[in-house]
């Protein structure tokens, strides 16, 4: 089941990477249409717009798997094993509340916009908004999954609130896991006597 995820979030994350670069070739062409010929596509800006909504909520909901939304571990880190885990669980049952909330506005909008069309494109506005549901019933389903990792594998919760930096920490780690204790030692020594 995990492989199957991980192919599916790679999916998107592939998704993604095609929206953005459509993106920035819509608002490119348009630039340079506006620039060089003094008229542009009048859908492409809305193209692009639609794109990037979809690329927030969508990316939203990779960045809530990862655990690479923006937040502060520093206090949670130093807390015991038990009230960090009180903690997390509280953190992720408020996530799956405002998750709810999420997906029964946007729900709200899809229904009230289901014969809205965009001005230039003519899609339906429905689509729009129908992504912040998808977006509120995923994280959702997340955040479940981490309460119930919280309280079946209490032991996981210490992996579980660190926040995942960035791709470029995890190399630096490796990096510096693999070099020996005495090269370290020799690095820092020569970085002192250029002080």
């Amino acid at each position: 089941m995990s492989k199957i995820l991980d192919k599916f979030f790679k999916g998107i994350d592939y998704l993604m990477g095609i929206m953005v670069g459509l993106m920035i070739g819509f608002v490119f062409l348009n630039v340079v249409l506006r620039v060089v010929f003094n008229s542009g596509i009048v859908w492409s800006e809305e193209i692009a717009r639609y794109l990037f909504v979809f690329i927030i909520y969508i990316g939203a909901i990779g960045a809530t798997r990862e655990n690479t939304h923006l937040g502060m571990d520093t206090v949670i880190c130093r807390l015991p094993h038990r009230v960090k885990r009180v903690i997390y669980i509280v953190s992720q049952s408020l996530i799956f509340i405002l998750m709810i909330m999420l997906t029964h506005g946007s729900y709200k909008m899809t229904i009230q916009n289901v014969n809205a069309t965009a001005a230039a494109t003519g899609i339906p506005l429905s689509y729009i908004y129908g992504v912040g549901m998808v977006t509120g019933v995923c994280i959702g389903i997340i955040s479940l999954a981490n309460i119930y990792k919280a309280i079946t594998v209490p032991e996981a919760v210490d992996k579980m609130v660190l926040l995942h930096e960035s791709e470029e920490d995890d190399i630096v780690e490796e990096i510096t896991t693999d070099i020996p204790a005495d090269v370290k030692e020799d690095k820092a020594d020569k970085g002192d006597e250029l002080l």
